[in-house]
């Protein structure tokens, strides 16, 4: 059974947070007069019970509850992308069981042919993918950034929250009062997910994911692994300009079983699938490197439950 605990702290004293509102454009310089400070919420924090199953001759070990899939379109030339990417990484987290993707569709991505050059590219052609879903197919070149989507799910009738960090809070907040036991405590039906990682002798890896159908028997869903990368020390324009050794965090780099993932068909039984990780022909360090798995409806394309784990 969830627990839910309820602790009456201030954002205010815990996670000073300055947001910027936008008034032309979410890579426009914003001044001080238009700066605001979060106000108060409480602090919720979901403890699941540890589940340690055998399966496919593995043992894994999931953690029962649901986890928000929070994707963050992001570019190295918005100056607003660093200020969003803390406020997800230091407060949402606090808040919510969640995965965090940082996703960086080509147009706004550091590449090896711009004029600031990298060795490393963040750009992503499944991030163009994903973003050309959600918001159109001429999404990915012009989409304000930043924009954030909470499991592709609707609010207000969008599922990308974009433009600035007060819009995605606010989504946030009305998630966690209005929304909140529904959502996560009484969220059915949901699957659970666990991942188990081996390193063979070619530095590949296997994967073995376990899904666990819960209520969500006897139907159809998506099942998509993504490979993220931490660490990348990169350029990033910022409100006082370009930061040179910017960390990025939580990137996504790769699809591991197709762009679109695969479409399987749950039982009553709990089921393995197996995949192979092959880091041939890029230069990514595995030690930062992360495994997530998505289980969604391939019909609306909301997230039914997510997991990552590092290699």
């Amino acid at each position: 059974m969830k627990l839910i605990n309820k602790i009456n702290i201030s954002f205010n004293h815990l996670f000073p947070i300055v947001v910027c509102l936008l008034t032309l454009s979410a890579c426009d310089d914003i001044d001080e007069a238009d700066r605001i400070t979060i106000g108060e919420i409480g602090e919720y924090q979901i403890v699941g019970d540890v589940v340690q199953v055998e399966a496919d001759g593995q043992s894994f070990v999931y953690t029962d509850f649901h986890r928000i899939l929070i994707e963050d379109f992001t570019g190295w030339r918005c100056v607003n992308c660093p200020n969003m990417a803390a406020f997800l990484s230091n407060n949402v987290a606090n808040v919510f069981p969640s995965v965090v993707v940082s996703l960086h569709p080509a147009s706004n991505s550091l590449s090896n042919t711009d004029q600031v050059a990298s060795r490393f590219s963040l750009s992503c052609t499944l991030a163009d993918d994903i973003a050309n879903t959600m918001a159109g197919t001429t999404i990915a070149s012009s989409m304000s950034l930043p924009a954030v989507s909470l499991d592709q799910k609707e609010f207000d009738g969008q599922i990308l929250q974009s433009g600035d960090t007060t819009t995605v809070y606010n989504s946030l907040r009305t998630l966690a009062f209005d929304q909140f036991y529904s959502y996560f405590v009484n969220k059915e039906p949901y699957v659970n997910l666990a991942i188990n990682t081996k390193q063979t002798s070619d530095g590949s890896y296997q994967l073995s994911t376990l899904i666990v159908p819960g209520a969500c028997s006897d139907r159809e869903v998506r099942l998509q692994l993504w490979l993220l990368e931490s660490g990348i020390v990169a350029y990033q324009s910022t409100q006082t300009g370009i930061d040179r050794e910017y960390v990025n965090n939580h990137v996504l780099r790769m699809a591991i079983n197709g762009n679109q993932g695969e479409i399987i068909t749950l039982g009553d039984d709990n089921l393995v699938k197996s995949h192979t990780l092959s880091f041939e022909g890029t230069s990514y360090i595995h030690d930062n490197c992360s495994v997530v798995a998505i289980v969604s409806d391939p019909n609306s394309n909301e997230v039914i439950n997510c997991v990552e784990v590092r290699l």
